[in-house]
Order: C-alpha cells, then sequence, then structure tokens
C-alpha cells in the first residue's frame, strides 16, 4: 500500500487575496463536505485544474475554527463534525434505537432474536479475525463454532478466541462501565489466548519498540511506527480518563467517542499482537455500555472487511493529517450503515421466515418456534445438526438443545446417528412433507 502524502504546510493565510478566496471558495465546500485529505484532492478530477496548495491552505483554515481537540499526553488528536458526519449520526442513532428495536420486536421472535444474535456474534468474530490475516473460511470458521470442535490452525484459535471474547463483553458488560487497565488487559488476553509466540504476551503490555505495522500487500513496507512503549502506561491512563470523562468544552456522540476509542488503541499499540481485534472488540464493549443494546446484532467488522485497505487509509490519513480523526470517523460511520442496512435487510426477510414458522407450527401444534424453525432450515442445507450445535444456534441450553431434537426423532421428523462419541441428526424429508411440516 502506499503512504498517503503527508499535506503541505499551508501558506500564510494573509497572503491570499480575496479573490483567491472567491475562487476557491465552491472547491473548498466540496472538499469540506467530503471531507477529502490532501492524498484525494490531488487525484480527484474536480480539483485539476486549481492551485491545490491555496486550496489546502483554505481547507485548513476553515477546519481550525471547527475543531474538537482531544489531548493525550501532548499528543492532540482533533475532530470536526462536519454537517454530513452530524447528520449520518442523527439517522443511524434513529435507526439503532427506534426503528431496529420496534422491528426486532414486530417481526422476529424471540428464539430468531436469539438465534441472530449467536449468527451476528460468530460473523463478528470471523470478520475482525480476517482482518488481521485469519484465513479460514466464513463457512468453516462458523461450523467449528457451532460444532465445538477444536481449533486446528491458528486462524481458527484467533476465531474462536473473537467468539469468546464478544460473548464474554455481551455477558458481563455493564451499563455506563468504566474502561480501566484490568478490563484492556482481559479483553486482549482473551482474545489472543494460543495465538502468539510466547503466553506471556497475552494480556500484557509491549516491553519493546521492536513492533511496527506492516502493510498487508506483500511487500513488507511500514506503514506504521507506534509510541515508544516506556509511554504505553500514561498513554493509556489518559485514554481511560478520555473515555471516562465528559468534556465540558464539547459533546462527542457515544458513536463518535467509540472510534476515537478504536483509533486510539490502534495507535497506541500497547501490545505485541491483537491490537487492532483488542480495539474492535473495545468499541463494541463501549456502545453496550452506553446502552446501545441492539448493535449487538449488528457485525460492524464485516462491512470493515469488505475495505481493508480503506479501513487501513482511514487510519493513515488520520496520522499524516496532524491526527485528524474526522477521517477515521468518516470511513467508520459509513461502515456502520452499511452492516445497519444489512441488519434492517434480514429483518424484513424474517417475515417470510416467520409465516413459514407460525404455519408449520400450526399445522404442528406439538412444536415449538425453534423446532419449526430447526425443520425448515435443515430443509433448505440437507445438512445435519448436533446438540451443540442446537444449542450453539439458538442460545440455549444444552438440555433445552437435547430435549428438542429427541422430541423430533421420537415423532418421527429426524433420524439419529451416531458419530464418534456424539448423537448427529437429519431430516426425514418424507415424513416432514407427509406430516405437513414443511
Amino acid at each position: 500500500m502506499r503512504i498517503p502524502e503527508k499535506p503541505p504546510v499551508g501558506l500564510h493565510i494573509e497572503k491570499l487575496r480575496r479573490e483567491d478566496f472567491d475562487k476557491l471558495r465552491p472547491y473548498l465546500n466540496a472538499a469540506n463536505s467530503e471531507y477529502l485529505h490532501w492524498d484525494e484532492l490531488k487525484i480527484n478530477d474536480q480539483f485539476k485544474d486549481i492551485d491545490l496548495k491555496k486550496l489546502w491552505t483554505f481547507i485548513e483554515f476553515s477546519r481550525s475554527f471547527d475543531s474538537r481537540t482531544i489531548g493525550i499526553n501532548g499528543l492532540r488528536l482533533r475532530y470536526i463534525q462536519t454537517p454530513n458526519i452530524e447528520k449520518t449520526l442523527h439517522e443511524l442513532d434513529m435507526r439503532v434505537a427506534g426503528k431496529i428495536e420496534k422491528d426486532l420486536e414486530a417481526k422476529m421472535g424471540v428464539e430468531l432474536q436469539k438465534k441472530y444474535l449467536v449468527n451476528s456474534l460468530m460473523e463478528e468474530a470471523i470478520a475482525s479475525s480476517q482482518l488481521e490475516g485469519a484465513s479460514t473460511s466464513r463457512l468453516v470458521a462458523k461450523k467449528m463454532l457451532r460444532e465445538n470442535r477444536k481449533p486446528r490452525t491458528r486462524s481458527e484459535q484467533m476465531i474462536l478466541n473473537n467468539y469468546i471474547t464478544m460473548r464474554y463483553i455481551k455477558e458481563h458488560v455493564e451499563s455506563n462501565q468504566k474502561l480501566t487497565f484490568d478490563l484492556i488487559r482481559e479483553i486482549h488476553k482473551r482474545i489472543t489466548n494460543d495465538t502468539l509466540d510466547d503466553k506471556k504476551y497475552e494480556g500484557a503490555f509491549r516491553t519493546t519498540n521492536d513492533i511496527k505495522v506492516f502493510s498487508r500487500d506483500g511487500r513488507q513496507q511500514i506503514i506504521y511506527d507506534p509510541p515508544e512503549y516506556s509511554q504505553i502506561d500514561q498513554l493509556l491512563e489518559q485514554v481511560c480518563n478520555f473515555v471516562n470523562g465528559e468534556s465540558t468544552e464539547y459533546y462527542l456522540h457515544p458513536f463518535v467517542k467509540a472510534m476515537v476509542l478504536h483509533y486510539m488503541i490502534g495507535w497506541i499499540h500497547p501490545f505485541f499482537d491483537g491490537n487492532g481485534r483488542t480495539a474492535r472488540a473495545l468499541f463494541y464493549w463501549y456502545l453496550l455500555a452506553q446502552n446501545y443494546d441492539y448493535l449487538e446484532y449488528v457485525a460492524i467488522s464485516t462491512a470493515i472487511n469488505n475495505a481493508p485497505a480503506q479501513y487501513t487509509r482511514a487510519y493513515l490519513y488520520a496520522e499524516t493529517d496532524n491526527n485528524d480523526v474526522t477521517y477515521f470517523v468518516k470511513f467508520n460511520l459509513h461502515a456502520m450503515d452499511i452492516a445497519i442496512t444489512s441488519f434492517e435487510k434480514y429483518i424484513e426477510k424474517t417475515k417470510e421466515e416467520n409465516k413459514r414458522i407460525f404455519e408449520t407450527i400450526r399445522r404442528n401444534p406439538k412444536m415449538n418456534f425453534r423446532q419449526a424453525d430447526l425443520i425448515i432450515s435443515l430443509s433448505k442445507s440437507e445438512q445435519s445438526i448436533t446438540i451443540y450445535e442446537m444449542k450453539e444456534r439458538y442460545n440455549t441450553t444444552y438440555q433445552t438443545a437435547r430435549t428438542d431434537l429427541f422430541d423430533l426423532t421420537e415423532r418421527g421428523y429426524l433420524h439419529k446417528l451416531s458419530r464418534g462419541k456424539q448423537f448427529v441428526f437429519v431430516l426425514d424429508k418424507e415424513r416432514c412433507l407427509q406430516d405437513k411440516a414443511l
């Protein structure tokens, strides 16, 4: 990956003439509306016939008036809430806090909510691990998680760790919970279990400056050199203060604050490895701690994983432009919009699924929701299922999953087979059609 060019030092604003400003005003508005980096200006055709250095001078001058400074140990991050960002935040807030909640209640039964929550946690775990190099496919990874199979590779271990960590966060997060060193270490320890060169690095801050960030294009190009390890404690202490406190000078929306936390962990790079996964897990933790409960259904890393180069570039844009995290916020808001849109489409799709499930129950009143949904799912995939997979799929106890499957077997809808030490259940499609279960 080519490292973005650092913006030039602007001209002295007082040396520019009024006619320069009048001429460049439309371009200034366009650049700020899209919040373009210097590197983007140079390749954008709408700016090809103008003096870019003069334009950048006006851009920097205008942005300085709206800048919100976040001071960390002498480092000054800046964030600018553009009209587009403000509009996006409002729209996402309305969708997450209002529409999703109502749609979940109206269109998804409790059992489908449980099923989708498990699926979204798996998607998040897989995508976040793939961003850090895990090479296992989604299908193989999901099968491993659902079957409770032991990981066979480091990539599979990464995904399992991420999944366990996401569930740990969901089960232990508290409203307005404070960020602490212990929480950061605990998340990192869980997320890197048995994936590092030495167990002692799990949950431990780095003690050397040998850590570099390389490009993912195979060229082994250093694209980022983190701060001195001796600064980590002081930097993280101030990160905790930032997350746990409220500025008296300005307000940061929780989405923005979560994204700044994500950026800061990536920038500090406090661990030998696993910094990206830890940063994304803390992003998820913070939003749940701020009572955005329904975001647990939204796999944001999946959207990020579909644009890994843009994700890396958002970091680099911020770093090369005096740690202006607006670029990083802009990218992550776009990823969040994509992820939420995907979830909204799924909710619409479940309306038809629910109709079919309830019709199956109507014709077979002894079936519960999970059993009816399972029968329909197996008829589509023609796969088998184990008791553990049933437990994971519907987020139930082992005993409930066992009872569901044995009951369907006794009534002839499933066949019970042995595979090693466990039972495997397969669909008797003819019996299901005969009893109008499909």
